[in-house]
């Protein structure tokens, strides 16, 4: 995307994080937020910068490009026709929380009110207690991405008939799209799946500090319980068949808990893989810079931007013909 012009004026998570993904694979990305959403930032530079505003706009430059962008990430106020008028070759991105038109046009959309919108917060937590939100801004950076995934349409079009487009991206929708299927199961066949509903064999036990997550599918449990010396569970009436099984899951997950809780979870996840069952560590924030994983793959970046050192999350895909992020600017990047 090097030879792409880009101004960024969102002030947003979901159009910034947009402008992030065309920054990191190339493009010449520009902001200007005079009025950005006040967890973002700032305007400033090194430690003055808040964590989410280096996340978000690292390899942007600062102000107004000299050439005509070719793709403009509306502010909130911003009348896409108008500028797509202006510049009749541009793609026009417009993020909103509930669109432009239907009875919920200019509501305002909190990431809590996207998530409890979606259906997704009904399904999480306890049964009998109140939903519980999700982490993070997930359907803030779902509607980025898809965003930034129907440019790459509109831009192979515009190759072709050397005309812009206008595309409206409603992050309510979006955060409804990318949620388990469950307002589509209420649609056809009329299932309310609420909090505590358990539909697949699955469950969470802690171990040394962390919990895992595992998923116990028929064809494992006998597996499961031989790895666990839990042999008593097979002849067990209670886990008898799937059925069975489905309804007394928080008795066989106890037992579970009481042959893990000292477990290293990071070992016993590698040991459950080994045998075929589905298992993952469920990491806090402050763990994740420890992950084997991560850290293998190298996801981490370590940059130095005006003398002071950072630590970064990598581009969220890779391909293997682009190059590292290139920090613009007065920033200076090591990789």
């Amino acid at each position: 995307m090097e030879d792409l012009v880009v101004l960024d004026r969102s002030g947003t998570i979901a159009g910034q994080f947009c402008g992030k993904l065309l920054a990191d694979y190339g493009a010449d990305v520009w902001l200007e937020v005079p009025e950005a959403e006040p967890d973002i930032a700032s305007g400033g530079s090194g430690r003055t910068r808040t964590p989410l505003d280096l996340h978000l706009n690292l390899g942007k430059r600062r102000g107004l490009p000299a050439a005509t962008p070719d793709i403009v990430l509306c502010a909130p106020d911003e009348n896409p026709q108008t500028t797509r008028t202006e510049l009749p070759a541009a793609v026009v991105v417009r993020i909103t929380g509930f669109g432009d038109d239907g009875p919920k046009a200019g509501w305002r959309a909190p990431e809590i009110v996207l998530q409890a919108s979606s259906g997704m917060m009904i399904s999480n937590g306890i049964r009998g207690r109140e939903p519980l939100y999700g982490t993070g801004n997930r359907a803030s950076y779902a509607a980025g991405q898809a965003a930034y995934v129907q440019i790459l349409a509109s831009l192979r079009v515009r190759a072709k008939i050397k005309q812009g487009d206008i595309i409206r991206i409603d992050a309510a929708e979006t955060a409804a799209a990318m949620c388990f299927p469950y307002v589509l199961q209420a649609i056809y066949n009329g299932t309310d799946r609420r909090r505590g509903d358990q539909d697949i064999p699955a469950g969470e036990v802690l171990c040394r500090g962390s919990w895992v997550c595992l998923w116990v599918y028929s064809n494992r449990f006998a597996a499961l319980c031989k790895f666990l010396r839990l042999e008593t569970c097979l002849t067990d009436a209670r886990f008898a068949d799937a059925q069975r099984r489905s309804r007394n899951w928080p008795a066989f997950f106890a037992l579970v808990q009481e042959e893990v809780r000292d477990r290293d979870p990071d070992d016993f996840v590698a040991e459950l893989q080994a045998i075929n069952i589905i298992a993952a560590r469920a990491y806090r924030i402050s763990e994740l810079r420890g992950s084997r994983h991560l850290q293998n793959r190298g996801f981490w970046r370590r940059l130095k931007i005006e003398g002071d050192e950072f630590v970064v999350p990598a581009p969220p895909f890779r391909m293997s013909l682009t190059p590292a992020i290139q920090v613009c600017g007065s920033a200076d990047a090591t990789a």
